[in-house]
Parts: structure tokens; C-alpha cells; sequence
């Protein structure tokens, strides 16, 4: 596991067109933890994520990932955007859809044996490897999910960034990719942007609050009050007793 900070970010503000969304955002996340981002919408959730991966830059402050720049670490990050730009009916398999992860900046050039490799991994990491070879287009919504997920996982990475991956689905298809995801935090560093802190707490290490600025909360810290307080009605707090969960981890 990494020893270095996953995410440092200090004195980070960054504007749309004049407009602040982020102002002296100062946070570190550790390596190895599970870490959801909370906050209202517009608040600046999406636009941390995009920091840290470098497709945008602040007007003032420092952001590190993974010890190095945001452009540097890219090709340890898997990253799930909250609206994938997949056609659901373009006639690709699944194994296809989860090969794009193997792209990076490559242009040209077949898959090589390592590629197909790591993409039957990631498949088997979220339980689809069977269907390798069906059309993307005939997967349900939670397993389309789960294949995009497979895609940011294809590429091995220290750190995985998923922004808001349950927004389309029904609540047991939440709860079984919630699952999935929490079962992934032994092996990288997991930051996640969910509306639903309930579903999410009993795996989450730490909460990170987003409204223009920037408040992090141990898990245990955090409350429906307070979540009601900072952030409205735009997070759901349910109150879940977790007690065993976590000592099964200890």
C-alpha cells in the first residue's frame, strides 16, 4: 500500500466562468482509506475529483495524488465519471467496454496478452466475469455499472475515483454495488461522491464535506444533525448500527 498521501490538496480554489465553487480547500487523504465525499449539489463535489485527476487546474493552491501530480498519477487512477459516455445500445461486449480502461494514452495498437489479462481480472473482481462475451447492451442497469467499474479497474490502479456510481439505480441495486465497493477498500484507496451516506457508513474511514470549502470528519464523527445542518437535504443520513461490521474488520 501506498505510504504517500493518496490526495493532498492545499489552498485550492477554483472558479467556473468567475463564479467560486472552491475556496482554500486545504485536505489530505491518506493511503488505503475509504472515502466519501458528501455535500449539496453545485457545491463542488465533481470538480475535486476532476482536480485530482488533472483535467482541470486551480487558480491558486497545490494539488498532489499519489505523491506527484494529478497529470503523473493518471495512469494509476481509475476513474468512473458520474455519466459514462457509452451508448447503451452501441454494439460492444463487455470485455470491450472493459479493454477502453487498458487504453490510457495509447492511440494505436491491439491489446496485448497483459491487457486481456487484467481486463478478465477486473471482470472477476465484480463478479461478471461470465459475461465477458454478452453485448453491453443486454446487461441490466446494476450490471452496466458493475462493468464500468470493471473498466476503471482494468487499469490496476493505487486509486479509485467514482463519482455518484448508484445514481441511476434502484436501492438493491445500491446495496449490492455498495458491497462491491466496500469489499475493494483492502486493496486501493476508494474516494467516492455518493448523495447516500447511509448506505456507505459502514465502510467509510472518512467523510469529506464540500460546500465551496471543505470540512473532513472521521466517520464516527458524523451525524444526521450535522449532515442536515451543513448540507440540507441534498445527503441522506440514515442511522445503521455498525458495530459488528466493524469488528469483523478489526
Amino acid at each position: 500500500m501506498e505510504t504517500v498521501p493518496a490526495i493532498a490538496m492545499d489552498g485550492v480554489t477554483f472558479s467556473y466562468d468567475g463564479h467560486a465553487v472552491l475556496e482554500d480547500v486545504r485536505f489530505t487523504i491518506p493511503a488505503g482509506e475509504f472515502v466519501t465525499i458528501v455535500g449539496p449539489n453545485g457545491g463542488g463535489k465533481t470538480t475535486l475529483l476532476l482536480l485530482a485527476l488533472g483535467l482541470i487546474h486551480p487558480a491558486r493552491g497545490t494539488v498532489r495524488v499519489l505523491g506527484t501530480t494529478p497529470e503523473g498519477a493518471r495512469p494509476r487512477i481509475g476513474y468512473m465519471p458520474q455519466y459514462a459516455r457509452i451508448d447503451p445500445t452501441f454494439p460492444a461486449r463487455v470485455v470491450d467496454v472493459v479493454l477502453m480502461g487498458r487504453l490510457g494514452g495509447r492511440r494505436f495498437g491491439a491489446y496485448t496478452p497483459d491487457d486481456r489479462a487484467a481486463a478478465a481480472d477486473a471482470l472477476r473482481q465484480v463478479e461478471l466475469e461470465n459475461h465477458a462475451p454478452r453485448r453491453f447492451a443486454d446487461l441490466s442497469g446494476g450490471e452496466r455499472q458493475r462493468v464500468l467499474i470493471a473498466r476503471a479497474l482494468a487499469s490496476t490502479p493505487a486509486l479509485l475515483l467514482l463519482d455518484e456510481p448508484t445514481s441511476s439505480l434502484d436501492v438493491a441495486m445500491e446495496r449490492e454495488l455498495f458491497d462491491l465497493l466496500g469489499a475493494l477498500r483492502d486493496r486501493m484507496t476508494v474516494v467516492l461522491v455518493s448523495h447516500d451516506l447511509g448506505f456507505v457508513s459502514s465502510f467509510t474511514d472518512t467523510v469529506v464535506c464540500v460546500k465551496r470549502t471543505v470540512a473532513v470528519h472521521a466517520m464516527s464523527e458524523v451525524t444526521g444533525d450535522l449532515i442536515m445542518e451543513m448540507y440540507g437535504r441534498d445527503v441522506r443520513m440514515v442511522r445503521h448500527d455498525h458495530d459488528d461490521h466493524r469488528r469483523e474488520r478489526s
